[in-house]
């Protein structure tokens, strides 16, 4: 073998590795070249120090025929490490003879036999494979096919580890990954599951944490106080103090066609995916929650919202997956009121408790609400210093988004109501998460008490 087909060969040994690592439960080290009788075993597995799988690689730019595949498998068995499963990982493509038998061994295995598979095993060794498991993986003889691979496959490591990290940054770190000789470099002593783990965790959180990209400032005005300087620190600006009076939306103007459809407009024709941007929301509520929702994680933005505080000023609210604060969650309390009604109300007490007022304005105006949902933080209560960051605001609406999706049937199929009374960057993270919510209409509340002192239906999603 040439230098460029060796380096090639170790290459499709690191991405083969890489793949069993982040896919398989059930293990505890992983070889690279580990040493067996005829070094046929180039990646094998070890499960409280018993070898539990072994993996031969290969690779060409031509087509694997069913003699090299048969010769390979007997080859891989035979160099016996004392393992009873079995893998060929093929990079390349496959013959129709090949393909034929891998599908036949395939079928024997699970008990199934018919003509096409008993002419193909006829001059196979069947005892070779008696009481063992064969697997055949073939993909693609191209580079970055391999790497989307893994990339996906490192990003169901991501989500179901509870992390948070862009698509860029999975793509740069699951490139890295298989050329960084994570594995490899080991020389044959293998790796232990728990020093994989934190060395892949390392990368994520350095990549994650340090790599933060320059962001391009965005921002959304509804309101005049306080907003004055908003243009100044913002590239694009989308003003809507001309459709209201104070906080009051003007008769003339809807919620639904003049506010949403216009920010949608806006927030889709300034964003795209090769950009990062951070947005300023001097804004309604609903307008927030509405933002997040256009720019929700399929959108493949990656913006994050400056949240005004009390005591540090303006402070961008990005999400830190290093981040092992432990923050309070949520006290959820849900209460029946009606078993002949099926919308629900959704009531958030984070700046404010505002249930006794939600539940006065459900009565008042008899809506056909049957559960109230009251979420409150199970620590400080209601303040202005609750949420503390933009890791904790995330989480806490990633949990909501938990609590709605838990709804009957019935309920699904029936309205959400949401009250809120919490921090606009908070808001756009829900409405991020709110795909998931069903039919949904959003309330704003007469804060300055000034005309119906109460709450205001405002943005509808009726689908």
């Amino acid at each position: 073998m040439g230098g460029k087909e060796a380096s090639r060969g170790f290459l499709y040994q690191a991405f083969a590795s890489v793949l069993e690592a982040l896919c398989r439960e059930n293990w505890s080290k992983i070889y690279i070249e580990m040493d067996s009788l005829n070094d046929k075993v180039d990646i094998s597995l070890e499960e409280n120090g018993n070898v539990i799988k072994s993996i031969q690689v290969k690779s060409t730019i031509n087509s694997f025929s069913k003699s090299k595949i048969v010769t390979w498998l007997k080859d891989l068995i035979n160099d016996d490490v004392g393992s009873k499963e079995f893998e060929l990982f093929l990079v390349g493509q496959c013959n129709e003879d090949a393909v034929i038998f891998m599908k036949s061994i395939e079928k024997y295995q699970n008990g199934i036999t018919d003509a096409k598979a008993q002419v193909s095993l006829k001059t196979f060794d069947m005892s070779i494979i008696e009481g063992k498991k064969v697997e055949f993986k073939c993909l693609p003889y191209d580079i970055n096919i391999l790497q989307q691979i893994v990339r996906d496959s490192l990003h169901q490591y991501i989500s179901k580890h509870d992390m948070i990290i862009t698509f860029e940054q999975i793509s740069f770190i699951a490139a890295a990954m298989s050329t960084d000789q994570m594995i490899s470099s080991t020389h044959g002593q293998g790796i232990d599951r728990d020093v994989f783990i934190g060395e892949l965790e390392k990368r994520i959180y350095m990549v994650a944490d340090k790599c933060e990209p320059k962001r391009i400032n965005l921002g959304i005005r509804s309101f005049a106080r306080s907003s004055e300087k908003l243009d100044d620190a913002t590239i694009n600006t989308f003003c809507l103090l001309e459709k209201f009076e104070d906080r009051y939306l003007k008769e003339q103007y809807s919620w639904d066609e003049d506010i949403f459809k216009c920010l949608q407009e806006f927030l889709l024709s300034t964003t795209c995916d090769k950009e990062a941007y951070q947005i300023s929301l001097d804004t309604h509520a609903s307008i927030a929650f509405a933002a997040g929702r256009i720019l929700d994680s399929k959108s493949g933005i990656n913006i994050f919202p400056v949240q005004k505080t009390a005591t540090n000023g303006s402070i961008f609210w990005n999400v830190k997956i290093s981040n092992k604060r432990v923050y309070p969650d949520w006290v959820v309390k849900s209460e029946q009121i009606d078993n002949n009604k099926f919308d629900v109300a959704l009531v958030l007490n984070v700046t404010k408790g505002i249930n006794e007022a939600v539940v006065e304005y459900i009565n008042e105006m008899e809506l056909p609400i049957g559960r109230i949902i009251d979420c409150s933080l199970e620590a400080d209560g209601a303040t202005n210093v609750s949420i503390k960051d933009g890791t904790h605001a995330f989480r806490l609406a990633d949990s909501i988004y938990n609590a709605v999706t838990k709804r009957t049937l019935s309920e699904r199929r029936a309205t959400l109501h949401i009250f809120a009374s919490a921090p606009n960057a908070f808001m756009f993270f829900l409405g991020k998460c709110s795909w998931g919510f069903g039919k949904c209409i959003l309330y704003e509340y007469d804060f300055n008490q000034s005309r119906c002192c109460t709450y205001i239906p405002s943005i509808k999603f009726i689908m």
